[in-house]
């Protein structure tokens, strides 16, 4: 009976038959599920012999596919790792694919579910990563044992890909070198060098919404406001070009700066790609850089270095600090500095420039933008905690004597401070942080071992919303950060929206400067209010192609004048 009914089976009858056709191709006949075939019967069936081929090709790579997935997939098993349970060549990360979530709230999603475990193994389609969720684990791998771990995953060509060729990306003692070097231009004192640029600016921003609040415009996107603001800071200090973003929204520097996060098909096909199939990248030589932009960038940046050595021009920007790099290999530290001079230093590269003055660029906007609108939304939905803070900004003015912000005072908005970091908790711009194993690593207190080269996964929104770390983490709350600088006494990394340890972001101090001046500049003239109040109990939603944290629905925000208080 078993027999017969494998025979009775079309596709395994018609398989035995090719094979056997296969093995007695001589014979003038055979027997098929009981029935005497002759070759003449044979021979009359046309393109037989390609069909019996190409089905038996077929199953034989079905199985051989298969064979290799379950290999793949069981990779975490065999080390005694828990792993989630992947599907058929796309792994664990078929939501992503299918785009029904956000990176972030995937990964937060995960985390939730799985945070029992400290290291827990999924796939990026057929590669195995970890995805970390214990907060004294992460302090080993980001501060303790950072040599085991400090380099970041590369889906590209950095040779073919000039731009990408920045502090962010480039690995190994390349990227040592270059943050030793740049370490001096971020310093409190090169910032002081650079704030009266970066005060204008944000001057013509409060402008322009006085001017158009008196002419009835209140509501803005503030969120695209901010990034115009950002834009011009950007250009002046980067580029060493004066623009004005704000009121010219169609600018070429602001049209060339929402190019680096749009999300159109180079988008979906990249984080595709980066996620899935990173190694196809590097062979396709598919470039991560919109071509326009790229030509922009090295454009702006060759004409501003000829333009400066010619007429012998220099400035207090960061496109200054560069040049002394390009020509002399170092910075000069200024005194009061926490960063040592090193002068044994090779020289940057005219690409190492524009790719540097880049990553400045695209990250400098879109981040501080991003926190700022964040901010504003909380302090919207919380009049309380905007008045509080609106209360400090009147006071240490008006002790100053100034009506204009300089360094010292916004060095002196605490709870404005407080504000921001609240809103980089709950809001953490890059939700997912990323590193690579450097050398096998085991696991402090445990048997288990992460394999070199393996991928780590850092769900930073998990950290920072998770309810035994932060109490009533969805509540919008400043007073967290007020005796603390993480917002919570539990121990280890969790707080993360500039990353930690060595490889945290250089930028930081810059970010909170911009971020605190927009915001100061913002809170001292006008009230902000929700311009839909049924946003008022509602939680965002974010983006889904998007690997920074950005609404799926822009928010808009009402503004009216207000007096200071005496």
């Amino acid at each position: 009976m078993y027999i017969k009914s494998i025979y009775r089976n079309e596709y395994t009858t018609r398989c035995i038959y090719y094979i056997k056709l296969i093995l007695y191709e001589k014979s003038s006949q055979f027997i098929v599920a009981g029935h005497l075939v002759k070759s003449s019967q044979r021979d009359s069936l046309p393109y037989t012999k390609i069909k019996m081929f190409f089905t038996i090709a077929i199953a034989v790579l079905l199985v051989v596919l298969y064979l290799f997935n379950q290999h793949k997939h069981r990779f975490w098993i065999n080390r005694g790792f828990v792993q989630l349970e992947p599907k058929f060549f796309i792994g664990d990360l078929g939501p992503l694919l299918m785009m029904k979530t956000s990176i972030g709230q995937f990964f937060h999603n995960i985390y939730v579910k799985h945070k029992q475990h400290k290291a827990l193994g999924i796939y990026m389609g057929l590669s195995p990563v970890i995805v970390v969720n214990d907060p004294i684990l992460l302090q080993h791998i980001l501060v303790r044992d950072f040599s085991s771990f400090h380099d970041r995953p590369v889906p590209f060509d950095l040779e073919h890909d000039v731009l990408q060729n920045h502090l962010f990306q480039i690995p190994g003692q390349k990227w040592r070198d270059l943050r030793v070097k740049l370490s001096p231009t971020f310093t409190s004192g090169k910032l002081k060098g650079m704030f009266s640029v970066i005060r204008d600016c944000g001057k013509v921003l409060q402008d322009y919404l006085v001017k158009n609040v008196e002419n009835g415009v209140d509501v803005y996107e503030f969120r695209e406001l901010f990034a115009r603001l950002n834009t011009s800071i950007i250009s002046s200090v980067a580029f060493g070009i004066e623009n004005d973003c704000v009121n010219e929204p169609d600018h070429i520097f602001r049209r060339m700066g929402s190019k680096t996060f749009a999300v159109d098909k180079r988008a979906i096909i990249r984080n595709t790609l980066a996620f899935f199939c990173p190694k196809l990248i590097k062979i396709l030589k598919f470039k991560i850089t919109d071509p326009e932009l790229e030509e922009f960038v090295f454009t702006v940046v060759k004409q501003t270095i000829e333009y400066r050595k010619t007429n012998n021009v220099e400035r207090n920007d960061f496109m200054q600090l560069l040049i002394q790099l390009k020509d002399k290999g170092y910075v000069s530290v200024d005194k009061g500095d926490d960063v040592t001079e090193n002068q044994d230093m090779k020289k940057l590269t005219l690409d190492e420039v524009a790719a540097n003055v880049f990553v400045f660029f695209q990250a400098g906007f879109e981040t501080s933008s991003s926190t700022l609108s964040f901010c504003l939304f909380e302090l919207a939905r919380h009049p309380e905690i905007q008045r509080k803070a609106q209360q400090e900004i009147d006071k240490v003015l008006k002790a100053s004597g100034q009506n204009d912000f300089t360094y010292e005072i916004l060095s002196e908005l605490k709870y404005l401070q407080h504000c921001i970091d609240e809103a980089l908790r709950k809001y953490p711009i890059l939700p997912l942080l990323f590193r690579i194993c450097t050398e096998d690593y085991q696991i402090p207190g445990t048997e288990l071992t992460i394999p070199k080269d393996t991928g780590v996964m850092i769900p930073a929104l998990g950290f920072h919303r998770d309810p035994e770390i932060y109490d009533n983490p969805m509540e919008f709350r400043p007073e967290r950060f007020i005796d603390s600088p993480t917002g919570s006494s539990v121990k280890g990394c969790y707080y993360l929206p500039f990353g930690d340890g060595p490889r945290n972001c250089i930028g930081m101090r810059m970010g909170k400067l911009t971020s605190k001046l927009g915001l100061a500049l913002v809170l001292s003239k006008f009230n902000v209010e929700l311009a839909d109040e049924t946003m008022a109990d509602k939680e965002l939603e974010f983006h889904r192609v998007q690997f920074i944290l950005v609404p799926v629905k822009e928010f808009n925000l009402k503004i009216t004048p207000r007096t200071p208080t005496a």
